[in-house]
């Protein structure tokens, strides 16, 4: 019964095409067949899938389940990436004294009170400016720093540029110089997807699992920018098609620190 509902359904109902926040320092800071009277409550595409899986053994639909899971997190990783690579772009406007820092890939729930008080380390900042969207409210990722002399600039650039902070690693320049964009880790078209990962693996131990796979050009774990918690994602690049095709064949399924992980081809633009 299950079979002929869905062969009825996919020869009737498919068409054939188808195939400032300021702060001063002083302050501290998501074409239908008709259909029988007691089945028109659903559309024609319920219909098929609900046949389909009617036709799927038990022991199998689990797998069908944790596949479309994947890689509809896959998608959304691919596109987190992405949007946070895009807040990067951001290029500081020239300031009219050379006392100005640019801060970039910072924690979205750092504020400019925070920001402050990790400055205050190497120097005094005379305005404390972090930037966020007018229609959320949410920070953009990037703030502006005023300081009194060229030296503190220096100062705090040499101690704050490169150093991570909430699970991100921070760009401190001269805003009147800002410095090219970097990806923010090395990557290459074979680019794998790896979810379903512990909370406790890092980026580090991430590449030394595939490591012993084929070399590894970059790897990377995602983080939350409000919580600084692991996303249980990452992504991983190798240098060629068959060391990615090897690792995705060997790896997938294997635990890593309690959980099994789920390797597949990563999605979206590749740098």
């Amino acid at each position: 019964m299950a079979s002929a509902a869905a062969v009825s359904c996919f020869s009737t109902t498919i068409p054939p095409h188808l195939g400032s926040k300021l702060v001063s320092s002083d302050i501290f800071l998501r074409l239908a067949s008709p259909r029988p009277p007691h089945l028109r409550q659903y559309s024609s595409l319920t219909l098929v899938r609900e046949s389909f899986y009617a036709l799927v053994p038990s022991n199998n639909r689990r797998t069908f389940a944790a596949v479309a899971q994947d890689e509809a997190t896959a998608a959304v990783a691919a596109q987190e990436e992405e949007e946070e690579e895009e807040e990067e772009d951001t290029v500081a406007a020239a300031a009219p004294q050379n006392t100005k820092l640019y801060f970039g890939n910072l924690p979205y729930n750092c504020d400019s009170a925070q920001l402050a008080g990790i400055i205050q380390e190497f120097a005094n900042p005379e305005l404390v400016e972090v930037l966020y969207d007018r229609e959320t409210g949410r920070s953009r990722g990037f703030a502006f720093v005023t300081m009194s002399t060229v030296e503190d600039c220096e100062e705090v650039i040499k101690n704050l540029d490169g150093s991570q902070y909430g699970g991100r690693t921070l760009r401190v320049n001269f805003s009147d110089k800002p410095k090219a964009k970097e990806p923010l880790y090395p990557e290459s078209q074979h680019k794998l997807f790896v979810g379903n990962l512990s909370w406790s693996v890092t980026t580090e131990s991430l590449t030394q699992v595939f490591q012993e796979h084929g070399n590894v050009v970059g790897a990377r774990v995602l983080y939350d920018g409000d919580t600084g918690r692991s996303r249980g994602y990452g992504f991983v690049c190798y240098s060629t098609k068959e060391e990615m095709d090897n690792a995705m064949e060997t790896l997938n399924g294997v635990e890593l620190e309690g959980r099994e992980m789920r390797i597949s081809l990563a999605l979206g633009k590749k740098s």
